[in-house]
């Protein structure tokens, strides 16, 4: 476990020069020797580090030419723990819009699959997680899990592999909106009518009303995402004059 831990880091590390354009597409990367000097691991944990990013599409190897950084087109950008990383390391406004495109292209469809095609027993667990929800009160931590239950739940309940995958997208999204919901007090709490709204309307089985709930709820998120990440620019905002004033 701490060894995966060790190769984890430092594949995050060599990830951040990728992302953040240090290694750009094309370059290629330092021998296993050098890197294991330059991060202080065995060549060991570099190699298993190198699969663990060629597993994420951003490195490859060619033959007698060294390991070079792919395309961004080549990215597995689903991959949660890359998505994780992304969030981290790139402008966080530009990184939110585009999660939010795609959740709105996916969850509102998968909502309305669910309400047509989703057993009872789908639609009793996705109704466990909301309970949960309502149970969490203002609690954001206690609130986090059976949301992202909830969500998942709903792609679980397609039937369609494909969207089921698509779940690590969904679970980044939501823990990115966490990341930021402690900027908005209450955020949380107020999106539990609009969940009831998404659950009602698949239980009734009526996919046009469940694709709508889910639609509302995603406005309701983007807001809620726009005015935390307009808070934090405030907030970093008045750190800079604070420390240029003490300077």
């Amino acid at each position: 476990m701490e060894l995966r831990q060790s190769n984890t880091h430092v594949a995050r590390e060599i990830a951040k020069l990728i992302v953040t354009g240090v290694w750009q597409e094309g370059w290629t990367l330092p021998r296993e020797i050098e890197l294991a000097v330059q991060f202080g691991v065995s060549r060991t944990s570099i190699r298993e580090s190198l699969s663990i990013l060629k597993a994420k599409g951003l490195i490859a190897a060619r033959q007698k030419a060294g390991t070079h950084v792919r395309e961004r087109i080549n990215w597995n950008m689903l991959d949660a723990e890359l998505l994780e990383w992304t969030w981290d390391l790139r402008p966080r406004e530009e990184f939110a819009r585009q999660m939010m495109q795609v959740r709105r292209i996916v969850e509102p469809e998968a909502a309305a699959i669910c309400a047509e095609r989703g057993s009872d027993a789908d639609l009793a667990r996705i109704e466990r997680a909301y309970r949960e929800m309502d149970a969490a009160g203002m609690d954001s931590r206690a609130y986090s899990e059976p949301d992202l239950r909830f969500h998942r739940g709903i792609l679980t309940a397609t039937g369609n592999d494909f969207l089921v995958a698509f779940g690590a997208t969904v679970e980044a999204a939501l823990r990115m909106s966490f990341d930021l919901s402690t900027l908005n007090p209450g955020a949380p709490r107020k999106s539990l009518p609009y969940h009831r709204a998404i659950l009602d309307e698949i239980w009734a089985r009526n996919p046009d009303g469940a694709r709508r709930a889910m639609h509302r709820l995603m406005d309701l998120t983007e807001r809620n995402i726009t005015s935390a990440l307009l808070r934090r620019k405030n907030g970093e905002a008045m750190a800079d004059a604070g420390r240029e004033a003490d300077a």
